[in-house]
């Protein structure tokens, strides 16, 4: 999978060295899924060992669900793309596949695992130009979560040209894989980082609590401090990650399956969850959805969400209801907090 370097939505507010200090952690640093992948482990048994075992989920991962591997599953349900036959898939795919057709559903197509099609001909991060209205409304066709089947372990599209894009939430999947095996393992407390994905769990034996620095998606050094919330999983997605300029228009890497384009208004969307899949699926539903996704957010049990969004050029954000009086803006300038009308969304 192809990702972005450079946009790493979330910043771990630590001071940690790599490798095992006498006070700190074990920490370590990979590439995996085209991405930075940080483990930072607690306890007696954190060290190499565990986070290989660990990286094995990444691993499988990529082998199943990379949309740039013509041998991954994924790939192969969409050859088979009009075979009601389909394709007997792995536990991991079907897991994922299940959750992100739970929230297809709920955002009424905002998010869909059939957006491959679209996905292949934007071709980002490669893009140097948008495509043609003809072709995205060709691809368009062949995007609809309705047309996606699952039967007796079977994967299968029910139109020929149809793809799988797991990419949204592959990553979160993954990163859920690593912590399971490393709790498995006897590992007391950690957190798993991978490209903004973040999952953590346990009490650090300093006793601190966990807390994150969340970017200001227009100014580089203005960071949103957010406090535990109680939820462990929390994934950031925004309109500089994969980008280009066209005709003096920006283009970037979040499409809207109902349009074919790339969403329009939002500028980031951070989501805290239960698990890093969820977190990682609604983070790109609710950018796509807009404002209006807050709706959504406050429907669902243990979900959280945080967003910047533009109106009449004007910086504003959101936040759902569980999150009053756990963001800060301590290192930004007064002209770089953003506006909002209402942080509590219950209340507009």
């Amino acid at each position: 999978m192809r990702l972005a370097f450079s946009a790493i939505g979330l910043l771990l507010v630590l001071w940690l060295l790599p490798g095992r200090t006498p006070q700190g952690p074990f920490e370590s640093y990979h590439m995996s899924l085209g991405t930075l992948v940080k483990f930072v482990l607690y306890g007696d048994h954190a060290g190499k060992s565990a986070v290989g075992q660990a990286l094995a989920g990444f691993t499988l991962v990529d082998s199943l669900m990379s949309s740039y591997s013509a041998n991954s599953e994924t790939s192969r349900i969409g050859s088979l793309a009009g075979d009601s036959r389909g394709l007997a898939a792995s536990r991991s795919v079907i897991d994922v596949i299940e959750r992100s057709m739970f929230f297809a559903h709920a955002t009424g197509g905002a998010f869909d695992p059939t957006v491959g099609a679209l996905t292949r001909l934007w071709d980002f991060p490669d893009a140097v130009a948008p495509p043609t209205e003809t072709s995205v409304d060709s691809a368009l066709a062949l995007v609809s979560y309705r047309h996606l089947r699952m039967e007796g372990g079977r994967v299968y599209l029910q139109r020929r040209g149809m793809r799988l894009d797991l990419s949204a939430a592959a990553k979160g999947h993954a990163v859920d894989l690593a912590v399971a095996t490393l709790e498995a393992a006897g590992i007391e407390a950690g957190l798993v980082e991978a490209g903004g994905d973040i999952r953590f769990w346990g009490r650090k034996p300093d006793g601190e609590p966990w807390r994150f620095g969340i970017r200001h998606p227009r100014v580089a050094d203005c960071t949103v401090l957010s406090a535990d919330v109680g939820l462990s999983s929390l994934a950031t997605s925004g309109d500089y990650e994969q980008t280009f300029d066209h005709e003096q228009i920006s283009y970037h890497h979040i499409l809207d399956p109902t349009t074919g384009y790339p969403a329009r208004g939002t500028v980031s969307a951070t989501v805290w969850a239960t698990s890093a899949l969820d977190a990682d699926i609604l983070s790109t539903a609710i950018f796509v959805l807009g404002p209006n996704g807050m709706r959504l957010v406050e429907d669902l049990d243990g979900v959280e969400a945080l967003m910047f969004y533009e109106t009449a050029g004007q910086l504003e954000y959101l936040i759902s209801s569980g999150l009053k009086g756990s963001l800060q803006f301590p290192n930004c300038a007064a002209q770089q907090i953003p506006r909002t009308t209402s942080e509590d969304f219950s209340d507009r």
